[in-house]
């Protein structure tokens, strides 16, 4: 398939997908979220291609499923989470077991991952041309690397017992964690690239993922099941369901979003795959 067809062939998925989110269809609309986000993730790769002539996809060919392997256990993490937080709920068209609600949440979560890195792939070959978020090198110290990661530990901790306060830092706890040990394990990780002066990949994730944002919120606003957000002080000024002030949230879930994947495809002994898609430079 040509770089045009595939484009035009993922247009026509996420349209179908999004008229069928917003229609509430029985059943069709009822299990939407991977289809429309699958046509998501399809579409901004057929962009790079059309755009760059490359895309994480190609890069990675059929190892681009593991991908979604690895964003499932990383926004169960989240979920866990936010069952001291309460910062956002979800809405069901009629009760579900838990193992339904189980299997069905996982297929969807799945998605997280390959949307925002393929956004970045392409957010990245941008900057680069256009020498975004070179020369500002950052010393690290192994000290404040330890401290961080205590740091991270103490919050994940100290969320819950005081979620009302200290929610915010659900989007910043778990990257204090996973980027000092991935620099200390000598594994690709964006504190390393940031110590060359190197911010390129931090600000493509964080601007992909922000992108992103706005099209999770915005397919969310009429669909059905949906998400709800109560989150304590800032529950104001919506953008869709979620707060102005929450979307600043995303940026940060992206570096975690890098992070966790990193560690993960490392772990599981696929830095073959972390060099595919070039972010080991």
């Amino acid at each position: 398939m040509t770089p045009r067809l595939f484009f035009l062939a993922s247009i026509a998925w996420v349209a179908l997908w999004w008229l069928i989110t917003w229609s509430r269809i029985p059943i069709l609309s009822e299990y939407s979220f991977f289809p429309l986000w699958l046509g998501y993730i399809l579409l901004t790769n057929a962009v790079s291609e059309v755009w760059q002539g490359d895309s994480l996809m190609r890069r990675m060919s059929w190892n681009f499923v593991f991908l979604f392997a690895v964003s499932v256990p990383l926004w169960w993490l989240f979920e866990y989470l936010n069952g001291f937080l309460q910062d956002w709920q979800y809405i069901f068209p009629y009760p579900m077991s838990s193992l339904h609600y189980v299997i069905e949440a996982s297929i969807d979560f799945s998605t997280v991952v390959p949307a925002v890195l393929s956004v970045t792939f392409l957010f990245e070959r941008i900057f680069d041309e256009r020498g975004v978020g070179k020369g500002w090198p950052l010393g690290v110290n192994r000290a404040w690397l330890a401290l961080s990661a205590a740091a991270g530990i103490a919050l994940l901790y100290l969320m819950t017992a005081f979620p009302q306060f200290l929610f915010p830092f659900a989007w910043i706890a778990p990257f204090l964690v996973f980027e000092p040990v991935l620099y200390v394990s000598g594994l690709p990780s964006l504190l390393r690239r940031i110590e060359r002066g190197d911010w390129t990949l931090t600000l493509a994730v964080m601007s992909a993922t922000l992108f992103t944002g706005v099209f999770w919120e915005m397919w969310n606003y009429c669909s059905l099941p949906k998400w709800l957000y109560t989150i304590p002080y800032i529950d104001f000024w919506k953008v869709f369901e979620m707060p102005l002030l929450g979307y600043g949230g995303y940026p940060f879930f992206g570096i975690i979003v890098m992070s966790f994947t990193l560690l993960a495809l490392s772990l599981a002994g696929r830095r073959d795959l972390v060099r595919t898609a070039g972010w080991d430079a």
